[in-house]
């Protein structure tokens, strides 16, 4: 059972169809495990469809649809994951079915960059200009550094566990990090951790150690 949500403004734009890809991306992947937010967002969907259907037809012109595709072609694609509460299916390392195309040989085929002794990333390419979309890996009992934030960071927590001085986060939980936050994850001692992040901003290390590293710190979207 989920604990942490998406709020029903990301989840509304979500099912409007309005997020960036990167950012409907952590949705899609939370609903997978989350039948209250599959089932909250199914009737803001049916809400929508009948709100819509009492709206006066506007005309418009012959190249419309030539348009839309334009402006959807080149944005990072999201396997849309049905709105009506099912039994979500996994990928074979047990990843939610909407990283599939991101990770298609599996996890421990990615590139892998050690970024501290608990922690490891692999950046994804979504194909999204402003954001970095990338799988965090900490190892059992790992505490990340202590760091706050420049940007936003979308995470969800795919297998395991971490906590902060805030709560503890466990499987499908969906977390919303903002500028000034910040917080020290750990991992739970019996299991490794692994989410998936989205930021849009670098992070920034705390300490001797951040003062020294923070300048070479970087987001890197592709």
């Amino acid at each position: 059972m989920t604990h942490y949500h998406p709020d029903q403004f990301l989840l509304n734009d979500y099912v409007a169809g309005s997020l960036p890809g990167a950012v409907a991306l952590p949705i899609a992947v939370h609903l997978e495990y989350c039948a209250q937010c599959r089932e909250e967002g199914a009737q803001l969907s049916r809400l929508g469809a009948e709100l819509f259907s009492e709206l006066d037809p506007v005309p418009v012109g012959d190249d419309a649809f030539a348009r839309l595709l334009e402006r959807l072609d080149g944005k990072g694609a999201v396997p849309m994951t049905p709105l009506a509460p099912q039994r979500p299916a996994r990928t074979r390392d047990g990843l939610p079915r909407a990283l599939r195309s991101l990770v298609p040989t599996g996890v421990e085929e990615l590139d892998w960059k050690r970024i501290s002794g608990a922690l490891r990333a692999s950046r994804l390419g979504f194909g999204d200009p402003r954001r970095e979309v990338a799988l965090h890996h900490i190892r059992a009992g790992g505490k990340v550094l202590a760091h706050g934030h420049a940007g936003s960071e979308i995470t969800v927590v795919l297998q395991g566990s971490f906590s902060d001085q805030d709560g503890r986060y466990a499987q499908g939980d969906f977390l919303v990090r903002g500028p000034g936050d910040e917080h020290r994850p750990v991992a739970a001692a019996d299991s490794d951790c692994l989410c998936l992040a989205v930021l849009d901003a670098p992070i920034r290390l705390g300490g001797l150690l951040g003062r020294l590293a923070n300048p070479f710190l970087r987001i890197h979207p592709r």
